[in-house]
């Protein structure tokens, strides 16, 4: 490294040129990313529902109905002549309507009122519609409510996904625009130079540019990493930033010349924080295991971003800081934080009585994290919008609709006819639409023309529109589905049925999450855990650490069950890794400390001495991530980015808590067994302790660490 860092500042003018020429592209490539808006797209591809889409993909040009279109005050001639106009439209594929289930030709009130009632209610029609998945759905929703008049209302995917793409935009603009200020504010304080969090942020900033401009590699990226990512990765890493510059700043102190102590600097702070770095890259990376595919969207990018952060720290903020070191100078300030020795001496007083509670909370919390009920979709629309209220007057006019497509082997006209009774049959079922019902078995399909049937009837299936109410997320919800697939599954028993629609996906979403949840948990842990302890050559270290962080892990996630509020898997899955990857870094600072002390002090003085040293160093980092985190919880209208978010924030301070006032009390109390499971570690005799040592023996003990501390060791 001692190379490296030579050579890095000495073609520093080179280095310089090379970032701000990489920005500039990846600022160009950044916009060119494309967004992926639709989460049930990354379900399993072996997933039942996921097979379903693709069989009917291939065997239809339609797709499920995905926006519903309520017009009030029509008659039925108006209505049909409504349904004419939305047909009409280039972006809409199909349209269903009342005229699809039933004959108007009979009196509206000799119809089957069940039928009637889930398409024409008080005056007011509603029309399921297949719009064109390749457009744009911000851009056709506008016309879509305008042809609804400002009394009618439109709901369903497309809604959703306008909202997404209206959203993603402007509210990670304003993300930015309120966690950027904060974050520079607490590096205000934590800092001693008004100069040196403009260095922090430009350094961050590059590497967050990085790592958007690359995700131009990916075909997409979803959404929520969209949302999240840039936020994250400068939440956790900053402290990399903060930690080299500070091994600059203590090493210009020693008199060292500029260049010279950048060096040293760069070299002395490799290993913390490259360590640090590495357990929030493996944390992030091992969402890639996750069966459900945004975790490795979301893993893959946040990983890479640790990495384009960490070059940003290594090579781009030592050559800025060697040019503006007299602003550095000329903006130094006192230190704005206290010193922390009256709470060191709280948190070894109140030690027995937290390390008490945390093993009372421990077993609880572990099952209540664990029983937590799950929401698997990210409906959601800002409140007082005009989505919101369009939702809302669709359900009290029609109820929730869910709209299905059930494909069903080709020619087996009375099975067919039998299943599609025995649907309509089921109290949630409005309507079911396909060629029994349309046309009816004694027409065969081959002497009518292919576009009277095209939509129902494919070379191999025979297709089925199913329309019931039903909310979009609830047990009912699931408990419909697992009936229509046993119903269809009776049906035919030689199988070769296809069941598609969201509530399906959702379905199959529950039944492989504990999968996932086992697997990416597990895998964090052991990597994590693993770094741990080659960087500290320890045995002990690795399960304090891990089980400090995963201790606040359990706790934050058992908030949402203690108050009955359901919890976005997403959220549960994501925080498990981002938790333990981003905040096990204040351990591995608030142990390595320890270490150092215990070679020159007792464990009550070292354990008190390390908190002193270490909250100054941990506080901003923490801060900084919670911040980011409540404020995606506060900015964002998408429901499961704002709730990741409240559960980052959370985390992020019950993390914290616990490594300033659990960690060094746990560390004391299992010092013995630190220093018989760690590497060529010696530390000096406790007269606390278990051992017994002699006088001279302790003499010559506390002589050594007086001689490392004259030489200037911690």
């Amino acid at each position: 490294m001692n190379k490296v860092a030579q050579l890095i500042i000495r073609f520093k003018g080179v280095i310089l040129a090379l970032f701000i020429a990489l920005s500039v592209v990846s600022g160009y490539f950044a916009t060119q990313v494309k967004t992926n808006f639709d989460l049930f797209s990354y379900v399993p591809k072996t997933a039942a529902s996921t097979i379903a889409i693709e069989t009917m993909a291939d065997a239809y040009d339609q797709d499920i109905p995905n926006a519903e279109i309520g017009v009030p005050d029509l008659t039925i001639s108006q209505a049909l002549e409504v349904k004419e106009r939305i047909a009409a439209l280039p972006y809409v594929k199909e349209v269903l309507w009342l005229d699809d289930q039933v004959d108007l030709a009979t009196p509206i009130d000799l119809l089957d009122q069940k039928v009637v009632e889930g398409f024409y209610k008080d005056g007011m029609a509603l029309y399921h519609v297949t719009v064109d998945e390749e457009a744009k759905a911000q851009d056709i929703l506008g016309e879509l409510q305008e042809l609804a008049g400002p009394e009618g209302a439109v709901r369903g995917q497309v809604v959703e996904t306008a909202n997404m793409q209206s959203a993603i935009t402007l509210e990670i603009t304003r993300i930015i625009a309120i966690a950027v200020p904060v974050a520079f504010l607490i590096l205000l304080i934590a800092t001693k130079s008004w100069f040196e969090p403009v260095l922090f942020m430009v350094v961050i900033f590059v590497g967050v540019l990085l790592n958007m401009g690359t995700n131009i590699i990916f075909k997409d990226v979803s959404f929520i990493t969209q949302a999240v990512s840039s936020i994250l990765q400068l939440a956790v890493s900053m402290d990399y930033a903060i930690f080299l510059l500070h091994r600059f700043s203590d090493f210009r102190e020693e008199g060292y010349p500029i260049e010279e102590a950048m060096r040293l600097a760069m070299v002395k702070s490799l290993v913390p924080i490259l360590s640090s770095a590495l357990t929030t890259f493996f944390g992030f990376l091992t969402l890639v295991f996750m069966q459900f595919r945004i975790g490795p969207d979301m893993g893959i990018v946040l990983a890479k971003g640790v990495i384009l952060s960490l070059l940003s720290v290594f090579l781009l903020l030592p050559v800025l800081a060697v040019y503006t070191y007299k602003i550095i100078d000329k903006t130094t300030h006192r230190t704005l934080l206290p010193s922390f020795k009256t709470f060191s001496r709280l948190v070894i007083r109140i030690g027995v009585p937290v390390m008490i509670v945390a093993a009372v909370v421990a077993l609880p919390a572990y099952i209540g994290q664990r029983s937590n009920d799950f929401l698997y979709g990210a409906t959601s629309f800002p409140t007082g919008s005009r989505e919101a209220r369009d939702n809302e007057l669709l359900n009290e006019h029609f109820g929730e609709n869910m709209q299905m497509v059930l494909l069903v082997p080709k020619g087996q006209w009375a099975v067919e006819e039998q299943l599609a009774g025995d649907l309509l049959d089921l109290p949630e079922m409005k309507s079911v639409v396909g060629y029994v019902t349309q046309v009816g078995t004694a027409i065969p399909p081959d002497i009518l023309p292919d576009r009277v049937i095209s939509s129902l009837v494919s070379e191999q299936y025979s297709r089925l529109i199913l329309i019931a109410e039903s909310p979009a997320e609830s047990p009912e919800t699931y408990e419909l589905a697992e009936k229509i697939r046993d119903m269809a599954d009776e049906a035919y028993p030689q199988g070769d049925t296809h069941l598609a629609g969201s509530n399906f996906v959702l379905l199959d979403l529950k039944t492989t999450i504990n999968k996932d949840m086992i697997i990416v948990n597990g895998l964090a842990i052991l990597a994590i855990a693993l770094v741990i302890m080659l960087a500290f050559r320890s045995l002990a270290l690795p399960l304090l650490l891990v089980f400090t962080i995963e201790l606040s892990i359990w706790i934050n996630l058992a908030i949402p069950y203690l108050t009955g509020t359901p919890l976005n898997f997403i959220g549960y899955l994501v925080i498990s890794t981002v938790q333990l990857g981003a905040t096990v870094d204040y351990g591995i600072l608030m142990a390595q400390h320890y270490m150092d002390h215990r070679q020159l002090l007792n464990r009550k003085e070292a354990a008190m001495k390390t908190v002193q040293t270490v909250a100054g160093s941990i506080i901003p980092p923490a801060l900084i991530l919670a911040t980011a985190g409540f404020t995606l919880y506060a900015v964002s209208s998408m429901s499961v980015v704002s709730e990741l978010g409240l559960v980052l924030g959370r985390g992020a301070l019950i993390s914290l808590v616990m490594v300033l006032f659990l960690l060094p009390n746990l560390l004391r109390l299992f010092d013995r067994f630190i220093e018989k499971t760690t590497w060529k570690l010696q530390m000096i005799p406790d007269r606390h302790s278990y051992r017994r040592t002699s006088s001279a023996e302790e003499a010559k003990a506390r002589n050594k660490g007086n001689q490392l501390l004259q030489r200037g060791t911690r």
